[in-house]
């Protein structure tokens, strides 16, 4: 293992710390939060608002990569079919 080799994998091992303290922290105020409200909300009513109701259709999909690519700045290029 090469010394940029051993820094890129102390640099991702950081990362990954700091994700997994930034989320043990969220889980704690959560836990806070959920300990605090006064009528619980049931949970598959806070299921159902996480989770995405129906999948997309392809059109919907291409039309928010097209989005996303757009607001990154992208260039759109369309190439020609050969049949």
């Amino acid at each position: 293992m090469t010394p940029r080799e051993l820094n890129l994998h102390i640099q991702e091992y950081n990362l990954r710390m700091q994700r997994e303290s930034e989320e043990r922290l969220a889980l704690a105020y959560m836990t806070a939060y959920w300990h605090r409200v006064r009528r619980m909300p049931g949970l598959k009513e806070i299921i159902n608002k996480i989770k995405p109701q129906k999948p997309l259709t392809d059109e919907q999909l291409l039309a928010q990569i097209k989005a996303l690519n757009a607001a990154l700045g992208g260039e759109t290029k369309i190439r020609e079919q050969t049949t």
